[in-house]
């Protein structure tokens, strides 16, 4: 029984089922499933046996030179695909057209129904999606590529960056290290100063202490033992009108003094003359002369 297919929608359908699908569907052409060789409505009732049958059921031998120059008559009047058309097709029974969802019953066959406008179709559409899927995942590919680049170099610059704070951090501290040093110095050394003027203030403190100490010793004592209004009457009456300058008057107590504590000390006994000639009725302080009251009276 002859098998043939629909160009137009591609159903294999057996020759008696022929007039039935021709109410539904224009079946323009029509190929032999066995031999391949492409009929129309018109002349398909004449295709009753194909040779690929006869090889099949007759005599050894039968029928192979004229298969043989049917089939290079066919191969010479066909053009060259310009897609690869055998794509979908399997290499070993059962003879599927994966990508037409086609089972047919021999190799020959299937090829034939590769060399289908069906087929063909399907086979270019699917090249056509394969170089567009090829393209995208060469364009995603160099995409992921510069951006691996791109964060690779972003690494780096960041690395560099961190390298770079990291030693400028570094200069940093060792820069307030060396401050810290030279202001602890420095203030190590100020406060050193200042402990030395306040070790020396303290030691002029105390020896002005104990020199005030001593002097007021000295005075009080002195005040005891000596008689200071005694020293100045006499000093005044060595002068027949009882009256002499301050500064002389000063001159001979010290004289008088020689041999104490007060004789090298000249400021001392001025000061002490002074207060005891202010504080006494018997002498009159009159500018830089010291006279006896008794003498200015009369």
């Amino acid at each position: 029984m002859v098998w043939f297919q629909c160009e137009d929608c591609g159903d294999n359908l057996k020759k008696p089922k022929l007039p039935n699908h021709f109410n539904f569907c224009s079946a323009s052409k029509l190929s032999c499933i066995d031999c391949g060789q492409v009929f129309s409505q018109e002349d398909v009732d004449s295709h009753t046996q194909c040779i690929t049958e006869a090889e099949k059921y007759g005599p050894k031998g039968h029928g192979k030179v004229s298969n043989s120059m049917n089939a290079k008559g066919k191969a010479n009047s066909k053009q060259k695909p310009d897609v690869d058309i055998y794509v979908g097709l399997s290499n070993r029974p059962p003879w599927v057209c994966s990508l037409c969802n086609t089972n047919t019953t021999s190799k020959q066959t299937l090829l034939a129904h590769a060399d289908g406008k069906k087929h063909r179709a399907k086979a270019k559409a699917f090249h056509a999606a394969n170089q567009q899927q090829c393209k995208k995942d060469e364009t995603n590919d160099n995409a992921e590529n510069e951006t691996k680049q791109d964060t690779s170099k972003d690494k780096d610059n960041k690395k560099r960056k961190l390298e770079a704070s990291e030693n400028d951090a570094g200069l940093l501290k060792d820069s307030i290290d060396v401050s810290t040093e030279v202001e602890n110095g420095k203030a190590a050394k100020v406060n050193g100063d200042v402990a030395t003027g306040l070790k020396k203030a303290k030691l002029g403190e105390e020896r002005e202490n104990t020199k005030l100490d001593c002097t007021k010793g000295n005075n009080e004592v002195g005040s005891k033992k000596l008689k200071w209004k005694k020293l100045i009457s006499s000093a005044l009456k060595s002068n027949p009108e009882g009256v002499l300058k301050f500064s002389k008057l000063t001159k001979l107590v010290l004289k008088s003094l020689e041999g104490s504590d007060y004789a090298e000390n000249k400021t001392l006994v001025s000061e002490i003359l002074e207060r005891k000639i202010s504080s006494s009725s018997r002498f009159i302080l009159d500018a830089k002369y010291v006279r006896l009251a008794s003498s200015a009276s009369g």
